[in-house]
C-alpha cells in the first residue's frame, strides 16, 4: 500500500471487538425481526380467511381459538418490545461505529448520525427527478459527513427517497402489503424497505461553472424496471437530454453520459476524469449516478444496506473500511479534478 492508503485491515483488526458486537446483535435483531414480521403476515391471512373456518366450528373450538389468539398475542407483544428494543440498540451501536471508522480514516471530517439532507441540493441535482422539484417524493436521512475539500466542504448523506405514487394502500394493496410485511424478511434493513432508493447522495461546490447540466447514469438502468429506471426515462424525455457517445470503450460500458450541451460534456469528462470514474466503479462494483450542474458536483450510489451504516456482507473484514475509503476518496478526486 502506498502512504496515503490506510492499512484496513490493521484498523479492522483494532476494530474487531466492535465489529463483532454489531455481528451478533444483528444475528438477534434478524431473528426477532423474522418472526414478529411473520406472525403479522399470519395474523394478516387468518383475519382474510380465518372468518370462513371459524364460521363451521362448534363453540368449544371458537372458545380455545380465541385463547390461543390472545395468548399469542401476548407473546407477540413481548418479541416486538425486544425487537423494538435490539433495533433501536443496534442503531446506536452501529453509529458509534461509523463514527469510529470516519475518525479513523478522516481524521479531519464531522460526523453526524443525525444530519439532515438538502432537499434542495438532491433537488438541484437532477439524479432522481426530472425536474428541480421533489413533488411527490419523500426523503429520510440517516446521517450526514462534512469534509473539507480546499476551501470547500463536501456533504455526503445516507438519505431513504420514497415515491409518494407507491404508498396509496387503496390503489396499490398488493404492492403496499409486500413492501410492509413480506420484504423486511428478505431485505437487508428493516428501514430501507419502503425506500425507492437507499444510499449515498453527495455534493460539493467546485470553482469551476458548469453550463447547462450533464448527467452520468449507470448505462444498464435503463433496461431495468423500477423507481430509479422510470426516473431516468423521464429525465431523457423532460429535459431533451442528448446521449454523448465519447472515445472511451471502457467508460461506456459502464455509464451512458446525458447533457444538453455536448462541448461542455466533453470539457468535463476528460480522458483522465474517465479512467478514474472506471477505476472507482471497478474498484467496489456499485452503480454511480453523478450530474455536474451550475457550480456544483452531485452524486449518488445506491446501497440497500446504507451508507453510513456498516455493510452486511463486508460486516467480518476489511472490505467494509476499504470500499467506504474507496468512495470517499473518489468523491474529493472528482471535485479537486474539476479545478
Amino acid at each position: 500500500m502506498n502512504a496515503q492508503t490506510p492499512d484496513f485491515k490493521e484498523l479492522t483488526d483494532r476494530m474487531r471487538r466492535e465489529l463483532t458486537r454489531v455481528t451478533r446483535l444483528r444475528r438477534v435483531v434478524r431473528v426477532l425481526l423474522v418472526i414478529v414480521y411473520s406472525a403479522t403476515l399470519l395474523w394478516f391471512v387468518f383475519c382474510l380467511f380465518g372468518g370462513y373456518l371459524l364460521a363451521s366450528a362448534d363453540y368449544a373450538t371458537n372458545v380455545q381459538t380465541s385463547q390461543y389468539i390472545l395468548y399469542g398475542f401476548i407473546l407477540f407483544c413481548v418479541l416486538h418490545f425486544a425487537f423494538m428494543r435490539e433495533l433501536h440498540s443496534l442503531g446506536e451501536r452501529e453509529g458509534a461505529l461509523m463514527e469510529h471508522i470516519v475518525g479513523e480514516l478522516f481524521p479531519e471530517a464531522r460526523f453526524n448520525p443525525a444530519g439532515a439532507v438538502n432537499r434542495e441540493a438532491l433537488a438541484a441535482s437532477r439524479l432522481f427527478s426530472e425536474s428541480t422539484s421533489l413533488s411527490g417524493l419523500e426523503t429520510t436521512s440517516y446521517g450526514r459527513i462534512e469534509i473539507p475539500v480546499g476551501e470547500e466542504v463536501m456533504s455526503v448523506c445516507d438519505v431513504g427517497i420514497t415515491s409518494l405514487q407507491g404508498r396509496d394502500l387503496a390503489a396499490n394493496p398488493f404492492s403496499m402489503l409486500y413492501r410492509s410485511l413480506v420484504r423486511p424478511i428478505f431485505g437487508t434493513r428493516v428501514e430501507s424497505t419502503m425506500h425507492s432508493f437507499r444510499g449515498m447522495f453527495g455534493y460539493c461546490r467546485t470553482e469551476r461553472k458548469f453550463r447547462g447540466y450533464v448527467l452520468l447514469l449507470p448505462d444498464h438502468l435503463e433496461n431495468k424496471v423500477g423507481y430509479l429506471a422510470q426516473s431516468i426515462q423521464r429525465i431523457r424525455q423532460k429535459n431533451g437530454a442528448k446521449f454523448v457517445h465519447l472515445e472511451d470503450p471502457e467508460f461506456e460500458s459502464l455509464f451512458a453520459v446525458y447533457a444538453d450541451d455536448e462541448v461542455e460534456a466533453r470539457m468535463v469528462l476528460t480522458p483522465a476524469m474517465m479512467r478514474r470514474m472506471t477505476e472507482l466503479r471497478r474498484s467496489f462494483n456499485r452503480d454511480l449516478m453523478i450530474s455536474f450542474r451550475g457550480d456544483t458536483l452531485y452524486f449518488a450510489s445506491e446501497t440497500p444496506d446504507g451508507f453510513l451504516r456498516p455493510g452486511r456482507r463486508s460486516l467480518g473484514d476489511e472490505r467494509l473500511l476499504e470500499q467506504f475509503w474507496r468512495e470517499i476518496t473518489f468523491c474529493r478526486t472528482v471535485e479537486a479534478e474539476m479545478k
